[in-house]
């Protein structure tokens, strides 16, 4: 699940953001790398410019994922959460007490920081609450179902989903095993819900349906 419906880097193409965006440096991180993790002694702001990456805390073999952050997503690297990319990524970087001052000098760029902080707390608190009162098929069949409402593409049969993760990483974002997300997803085809396509593609059959998976709030 994304953090954040606002895109911020639409946010900075305009004129009155220019100074801002002026301010940011580009870092590129291979797959797997780690933006940011507990301990980090850098104070930055982040701005996802291509590429996406998991959000998770983890204690000992434990991990408790909170969401993917991908294009036009903002995060901090001084959070005690774990940043990883799941493919090759890229950011705009500032260090916090610029990127504060910015935002203290334009209130153009507060506003927009107001809009999109307000969508990552309700996304937070979505998350939070899946993972306490939903079980894992609606918490799956959410994950699907924003997927298709967000960023799906409409055809004759249905709306064509890219997740582009493996089974392994759907497990870890709706906090289940690989096991588990697969027979589910094997139970979704059979009810005409989802239909397997390639690694990371699905092609959601009955979108109306699914959100009613979704609403199923039983643990």
């Amino acid at each position: 699940m994304k953090f954040v419906e606002e895109n911020l880097l639409d946010h900075l193409q305009r004129n009155e953001f220019a100074e801002l965006y002026a301010s940011l440096t580009r870092r590129s991180y291979p797959k797997g790398a780690f933006v940011c993790r507990p301990g980090d002694e850098e104070n930055r702001v982040f701005i996802v410019a291509r590429g996406r990456a998991r959000v998770y805390l983890g204690y000992e073999d434990k991990e408790f994922n909170l969401g993917i952050l991908s294009r036009g997503d903002i995060y901090s690297t001084h959070t005690r959460a774990f940043v990883q990319s799941l493919e090759e990524i890229e950011v705009l970087i500032a260090d916090t007490e610029t990127f504060r001052q910015k935002m203290l000098d334009d209130p153009e760029v507060a506003k927009a920081m107001v809009v999109v902080l307000g969508s990552m707390l309700k996304t937070s608190f979505t998350i939070i609450e899946g993972l306490v009162f939903k079980d894992v098929k609606s918490r799956l069949a959410a994950l699907l179902a924003g997927e298709a409402r967000r960023h799906g593409i409409s055809s004759e049969e249905g709306i064509i989903v890219r997740i582009d993760l493996s089974v392994e990483q759907i497990a870890n974002l709706v906090g289940s095993t690989r096991q588990t997300v697969s027979t589910l997803l094997n139970d979704f085809s059979r009810e005409g819900l989802v239909k397997r396509l390639e690694r990371g593609r699905f092609l959601v059959t009955d979108a109306a349906a699914l959100e009613a998976a979704n609403d199923d709030s039983s643990v």
